[in-house]
């Protein structure tokens, strides 16, 4: 606000800062980020397992069907195909049948880290596409089966 002390005053206007709006300004700003502050915080920590090769495409055109049980074994074309060394068991039958395009089923009680493995094998074995088998839900969100 600028006022003049008196009339004949060589003084000239003086001149003070209104500060509220400063300060109205200062304390949205400093509820806005108290506000924000925890949400740029939270976050989850997960251990992923750890697989090595290119990314997988869709598999189409007749392709091996490749099925992870609930016990955790491992069946390709509905053959015994894989135990505790699944390179060695899985990765030469996919390299012997020249398996390009693959259908992937997992029981969804297996653990997340067998899915990686045998996804790992195959992709070291050379599948270039691959599908993932899923249940259809129906519309009241219950699956079919």
């Amino acid at each position: 606000m600028a006022f003049r002390l008196h009339d004949s005053d060589d003084l000239g206007d003086l001149a003070e800062i209104n500060v509220t709006p400063l300060v109205d300004v200062m304390l949205v700003l400093l509820v806005i980020f108290m506000v924000t502050a925890p949400m740029l915080t939270q976050g989850l920590t997960v251990a992923l397992p750890a697989a090595e090769g290119r990314s997988l495409e869709l598999a189409s055109n007749n392709p091996a069907k490749i099925t992870i049980a609930a016990n955790g074994g491992v069946y390709l074309d509905d053959t015994p195909a894989g135990g505790a060394n699944l390179e060695q068991t899985l990765g030469t039958m996919l390299r012997a049948r020249r398996v390009k395009r693959a259908l992937l089923e997992a029981d969804k009680s297996v653990p997340y880290g067998r899915v990686v493995a045998v996804l790992d094998v195959m992709n070291r074995a050379g599948v270039e596409q691959l599908g993932m088998v899923t249940q259809p839900r129906e519309r009241d969100g219950r699956s079919r089966r």
